[in-house]
């Protein structure tokens, strides 16, 4: 017999009476200390706590009481329950809590049915399954050790067998008597470290051990069909240096891939983040490049290409080659759904392979496809960088999924004086004073007495009125007259077929006959260089311009805002038309018909005009009162922007329908597409190992701005933007709306797979950002804003702080799962070099 440490020990007793047909069950555990001693200060104490009864457990009835601890002794955990039918079952689970600062260990399990040990001579009935293990389902055995401030959870599950039938059924109500109990000895040399220890464990223990994990404390919801009953534990960073050492205690291989533990989930399950291929079975962020999506392209499919269902791919020569399901087929309108899903390497051979293989994500037009790369590029921590959305211009576009979808537009009124753009000075090109067009040679424009830009040294600033060609040689189809000069950067007025002009006519008033305009008083050329300078503007604000050097035009233009410099141009209002504006809008499902205080007119620059557009959004755009499509301005500024709204009453209901989607979600966003293939072909055949749980994509709105009728400003300031409600990122886990709770359960979001993408509010529980860093930027799952045109989601950056991008940005992408409660590891520490293996 093992020799015990002396007053050292602790004896955990479970005692059970049972009621099968009609009855009563207790269970009561007796935790004994022997001995009354102090050892340095230290403590020993193990006991019960949090008790959990499971769901689908029997009802209780009258005179019943679920499983509780004794109010006045933790050590004690009292029950009844009634088992009447064949299949009934209780269960709960109990945590074993060493909170002393002593290791602790099994000394002995005993086991007794009417207080005699169970064996083959004093079996259980038949009728009856009993048993109490750990969590994980693991017996509980002599020498396991129980460290300090480590916790067990012991499972404790009653049944009334369901497969007993005839002569083994009690003929009447059977009274049980049965014991188990556990005895914790001081350990020693002898303690056992038990595998298979839960990752639900890791992450509790961390928070009564050192200063790295919490326990959270708000509102929660992970499974859509229920709030659980679980505490919530999660990494935690006090400082960077403690951020840092996280990265280096979350690391988990599952299904061959590395993940990083974030919390636990409140069902007992381990959500996890993705981190890239393993290495050796190891997780260090030395590894390189591996096989990854890239940013949404389009590309001709118009040969006959063969497609698969799947792929393979040669590490040793880096290329993909088609596996699954094959088939050729040659892209149309008519074939194009068919082979949307499927991977080709744009090979008419069915063996070809490839460097970059394809993923067919949607249709683009009769000849070609919109295809998501995948090649041996990405970041070893995530699989690739794609867009959220690669459209930006609606709020829809910051869902996960969405479903209706009214994009903003609008009338960009800027008049350009020069291109779009600017060239860099090359001092190996040419320029010239003068420069002539066809007589020098044919068709194309030639520098004359040309003299090369380096000999001007740093004076470029002398190029402007000359004219330079985006060559080394002297002659070009296309010039550039230079208008300003910034550093190196060359402003200019392209020309092109035959085109000489370096100046603009204006006016300062003009006359209309026919539909024809002309310009009157002090009609002028103005060079187009002398519009560069911002103090031009106080000249030219006001005046009429035509274009080029005409003074005659049918769509004359008013000079009415301030000049772009980097763009060199200035922003206009057509004159020739007048606009009504109005209150409110009524719609009888074929007309709109502004309705309403209405306000007409064309100078949108005028300081009173502007005063009204915040109360009134609603336009025709020049079609009068009445139109089939009614636009809701909700930008001024470079031009008008609009959200043009058909068969929806107003701009409330189609902001429901956009960011609440009529209470379903249809269209999945491109990211999605993304990781429900990668899923599918990674980690489809683990599924049974993940729990499903809700990915929340909160598009609850914080603030509405210029989207109130009846006060939005339009205006370009933030206050006026749609902001969301993790604008300001919060550590609040709660996702109260339906269509936000992204869940394969949920048919109003549903997924098709256990995966999703970690919100901000998850991640900002880390409370650091070397927790979060790779190194890379990274998408989450949370809306932040739709301003003007743009939508935004929040993001990850490089070095770890949540900020956003805007959905149609290239971003890396890092999938999060969710392990099933109780899952377990069965080696490892949580370190890169040494992560968890969760056994598959």
């Amino acid at each position: 017999m093992r020799r015990r440490k002396k007053n050292s020990f602790v004896l955990l007793l479970l005692v059970l009476l049972l009621g099968i047909g009609l009855g009563y069950a207790l269970l009561t555990q007796t935790l004994n200390i022997i001995g009354s001693t102090t050892i340095a200060n230290s403590t020993w104490d193990i006991h019960f706590d949090n008790v959990q009864v499971t769901e689908g457990s029997v009802s209780l009835e009258e005179g019943d009481s679920a499983a509780s601890i004794d109010q006045n002794n933790n050590t004690i955990v009292n029950y009844a329950v009634t088992l009447n039918l064949p299949g009934d079952y209780y269960e709960f689970t109990v945590d074993v809590v060493n909170a002393g600062t002593i290791d602790g260990m099994v000394g002995e399990v005993i086991s007794n049915y009417n207080n005699v040990p169970i064996s083959t001579t004093n079996p259980l009935p038949d009728y009856l399954i009993y048993s109490v293990t750990y969590e994980d389902g693991v017996e509980i055995e002599e020498n396991h050790l129980l460290e300090a401030a480590d916790t067990d959870t012991y499972k404790v599950r009653v049944e009334f067998d369901s497969t007993v039938t005839g002569d083994n059924l009690p003929s009447d109500t059977q009274t049980l008597n049965l014991s188990f109990g556990v005895e914790y000895v001081q350990a020693d040399d002898s303690a056992i470290a038990r595998v298979n220890r839960s990752l639900y464990g890791v992450l509790k223990k961390a928070t009564k051990v050192g200063t790295y994990a919490k326990k959270y404390t708000g509102e929660h919801q992970d499974s859509f069909v229920g709030t659980g009953t679980k505490d919530i534990y999660h990494w935690y960073a006090t400082s960077d240096a403690n951020g840092t050492a996280i990265r280096d205690k979350n690391n988990v291989i599952f299904a061959g891939h590395c993940w990083q533990m974030i919390r636990t989930t409140d069902t007992g399950g381990v959500k996890m983040i993705y981190n890239g291929e393993a290495v050796n079975n190891q997780c260090l962020n030395t590894r390189g490049t591996h096989i990854g999506y890239a940013k949404r392209t389009s590309q001709n499919l118009a040969s006959n290409y063969y497609y698969g269902t799947s792929y393979t791919y040669d590490s040793t020569n880096n290329v993909f080659t088609l596996a699954g399901t094959l088939e050729q087929s040659t892209w149309s309108a008519s074939l194009a759904p068919n082979l949307i899903g499927k991977y080709t390497c744009r090979s008419t051979s069915e063996t070809g392979t490839c460097a970059t293989l394809y993923l067919v994500e949607s249709y683009y037009n009769t000849t070609s496809g919109y295809l998501i790369p995948i090649s041996k590029n990405s970041h070893y921590s995530q699989f690739g960088t794609i867009e959220y959305n690669v459209s930006k211009s609606s709020p829809s576009y910051v869902g996960y999924m969405y479903n209706t979808v009214y994009p903003v537009t609008g009338k960009n009124n800027a008049f350009y004086v020069t291109s779009t753009g600017y060239l860099t000075v090359n001092t190996s090109y040419y320029y010239s004073a003068t420069i002539d067009y066809g007589n020098l040679n044919a068709g194309k424009y030639t520098l004359v007495n040309p003299d090369l830009i380096s000999n001007l040294g740093s004076n470029y600033s002398d190029l402007v009125g000359k004219y330079v060609l985006n060559t080394t040689g002297t002659s070009a189809t296309k010039a550039y007259y230079v208008t300003a000069v910034d550093s190196n950067k060359i402003y200019y007025k392209d020309l092109s077929g035959g085109d000489l002009n370096t100046s603009l006519t204006i006016g300062d008033s003009y006359t209309e006959s026919g539909g024809v305009y002309t310009l009157t008083g002090n009609v002028t050329n103005v060079p187009y260089e002398t519009w560069y300078s911002a103090s031009n503007f106080s000249v030219y604000k006001g005046k009429y311009v035509c274009d080029g050097n005409n003074t005659s035009c049918t769509n004359i233009k008013h000079i009415d805002t301030g000049i772009d410099i980097d763009k060199n141009k200035y922003y206009y209002f057509d004159t020739t038309t007048t606009w009504s504006f109005a209150e409110s809008v009524s719609y009888d499902g074929t007309t709109y018909t502004l309705t309403g205080d209405i306000k007409t007119f064309w100078d949108f620059f005028d300081s009173t005009n502007q005063s009204y557009l915040p109360t009134h959004h609603y336009t025709c755009l020049g079609n009068g009162n009445s139109c089939t499509t009614i636009k809701y301005i909700n930008y001024l500024g470079r031009g008008i922007y609009y959200v043009q709204l058909s068969g929806v009453q107003d701009i409330n209901t189609a902001l429901d329908n956009m960011l609440y989607a009529n209470n379903v979600n249809t269209k999945n966003s491109t990211i999605k597409t993304a990781i429900d293939a990668w899923y599918a072909k990674y980690l489809s055949n683990y599924d049974s190992y993940l729990e499903d749980t809700i990915f929340c994509n909160n598009r609850t709105i914080k603030s509405i701005g210029a989207w109130n009728p009846e006060g939005g400003g339009v205006v370009r300031v933030a206050g006026n933007y749609l902001h969301f409600q993790e604008e300001s990122t919060t550590k609040d886990l709660s996702c109260n709306r339906a269509t936000d709770q992204f869940s394969t359960l949920n048919t109003s979001a549903q997924l098709t797979y256990k995966v999703g993408l970690m919100s901000s509010p998850e991640m900002n529980l880390l409370n650091n950002g070397n927790a979060r860093a790779t190194g890379q930027s990274y998408w989450l799952d949370s809306p932040y804003f739709f301003d003007y045109a743009d939508s935004g989601v929040k993001s990850v950056g490089s070095t770890g702080g949540i900020g956003y991008h805007l959905v149609n940005s290239a971003n890396g992408v890092r999938p999060a799962v969710s392990l099933n409660p109780g899952t377990t590891y069965t080696s490892g520490d949580g370190s890169m070099a040494s992560p968890y293996i969760v056994g598959t």
